[in-house]
C-alpha cells in the first residue's frame, strides 16, 4: 500500500517588523534587568559586532573589549535603543563603529604624544652636546671625562650624545628599562658636567 504524503506549510519567513518587535522585546527585557535578555541579544548579534570592530581595529583582543564594552553600554543605557528608528542589529553596528573609532584615535593620540615625547628627549639629549661643545673644552677633554665616568653612565651617554640614539632605542641597546636609562644619563650628565667644570642647568 503506497505511503500517503501531505504537504506542510513552510515557516514564514519574518518579516522587518517582526525583527524590529522581537529587538523591542528584547531591549524591553533588559530595561527590566533580564539578563537572560543580554544574552539573547548577544547570542543574535555578538559575532556581528564583533566583525564589526575587528575590520576597523585590526586586533581581535582589541574587538573583543569593544564587542563586551558595546553589550555593557546596551544594559546601562538601554533607553538609547529606538525601535522605530532601526534594528537592533544596526544600532549595535553603529554603537560598535563609534567605539572603535573612537579608541583607534585614542590610541593614535597616544602614539603621538610617546613619539613627541621622545623627541623632545632626542631634542634635550642634544642640547646637553651642544652645551659642551660651546665651552672651550675639546672634544678629546669631554671624551677624557667620559672615560671616567662608570661604565653603566659612560654606555648609555655615548650612545646618546655620539651615536644620536633616542632614549628608547638606547633601553632597546641595553636591554634596559627607559626609566633606568633616563635615570643612568642624568646621573653620568651631572659627574660630566663637575668634571668638565661646566654649570649644570
Amino acid at each position: 500500500m503506497a505511503q500517503a504524503f501531505t504537504l506542510t506549510e513552510s515557516p514564514a519567513t519574518p518579516t522587518v517588523e517582526d525583527l524590529r518587535s522581537n529587538d523591542r522585546l528584547i531591549v524591553e527585557r533588559v530595561a527590566a534587568g533580564d539578563q537572560l535578555a543580554l544574552r539573547e541579544a548577544y547570542d543574535l548579534y555578538g559575532s556581528y559586532v564583533n566583525g564589526v570592530a575587528i575590520g576597523i581595529l585590526k586586533d581581535r583582543y582589541l574587538a573583543a573589549d569593544i564587542t563586551q564594552e558595546v553589550f555593557l553600554r546596551l544594559w546601562n543605557r538601554h533607553g538609547r535603543y529606538d525601535a522605530s528608528r532601526g534594528s537592533l542589529k544596526s544600532f549595535l553596528q553603529m554603537d560598535a563603529h563609534g567605539r572603535s573609532i573612537d579608541l583607534l584615535r585614542s590610541r593614535k593620540a597616544e602614539a603621538a604624544r610617546e613619539l613627541a615625547d621622545h623627541r623632545k628627549q632626542s631634542s634635550t639629549v642634544t642640547a646637553g652636546t651642544e652645551e659642551l661643545a660651546m665651552t672651550s673644552m675639546t672634544s678629546t677633554e669631554v671624551r677624557t671625562a667620559l672615560m671616567g665616568l662608570p661604565e653603566e653612565q659612560r654606555t648609555p651617554i655615548a650612545l646618546a650624545f655620539f651615536d644620536g640614539y633616542p632614549y628608547a632605542e638606547v633601553a632597546e641597546v641595553l636591554g634596559l628599562p627607559e626609566g633606568t636609562v633616563k635615570s643612568r644619563i642624568r646621573a653620568g650628565m651631572a659627574r660630566l658636567h663637575l668634571a668638565l667644570g661646566v654649570e649644570a642647568e
